[in-house]
């Protein structure tokens, strides 16, 4: 008898693997392309009723290739990630005006911030990945992947104001079709 995704467990308990990575599977609803060689895939995990997204690096992941994972779309996958606190940066600031846009901009009241020296920002971000910047004072320093403006060269070794998230990142591993 063929089974179908009818058998999917109801609950699911999330093995720790190797290298801090978490073995899980779920159903594949969007595969996103993010610029070469990034895809940003949303995951359902209908149990449980929520979905989660999820990065991946197709060069780097196990049985990714981005033509295959598309036709999965609708179909239980099978998949190893890591799941990493990172810091967002939304914007820098010089003398109270962004040097990352030019438009005004709205943040949330619980919106992070960091006062003190902008370092790493020595030249523009001009290939697809960002480059790392970070932004130090007198009691921390925090990095932050980010795409290097213009503005923000002229600011690099001066004091900014930088607004940032919390945000959780998933990274695939490594993704896998389930039988159907």
């Amino acid at each position: 008898m063929e089974s179908d995704n009818s058998s999917i467990p109801e609950t699911v308990q999330v093995p720790i693997i190797a290298d801090g990575e978490l073995k899980e599977m779920g159903l594949l609803k969007e595969v996103e392309d993010s610029g070469y060689p990034f895809a940003t895939l949303t995951i359902e995990f209908p149990d449980r009723k929520f979905k989660e997204y999820f990065t991946i690096n197709i060069e780097e992941a196990k049985g990714a290739d981005l033509g295959t994972i598309q036709k999965w779309v609708g179909r239980y996958v099978s998949f190893t990630y890591t799941s990493d606190l990172t810091n967002a940066l939304l914007d820098v600031q010089k003398d109270g005006k962004s040097v990352v846009s030019t438009e005004k901009i709205d943040f949330p009241p619980a919106i992070k911030k960091i006062v003190g020296m902008l370092k790493g920002a020595d030249e523009e971000t001009l290939g697809d990945l960002p480059g790392k910047v970070s932004i130090t004072n007198d009691n921390k320093t925090l990095e932050f992947p980010f795409f290097v403006t213009k503005e923000m060269v002229k600011a690099n070794g001066s004091d900014v104001v930088g607004l940032y998230d919390e945000r959780t990142q998933n990274t695939l591993k490594s993704i896998k079709l389930l039988p159907k």
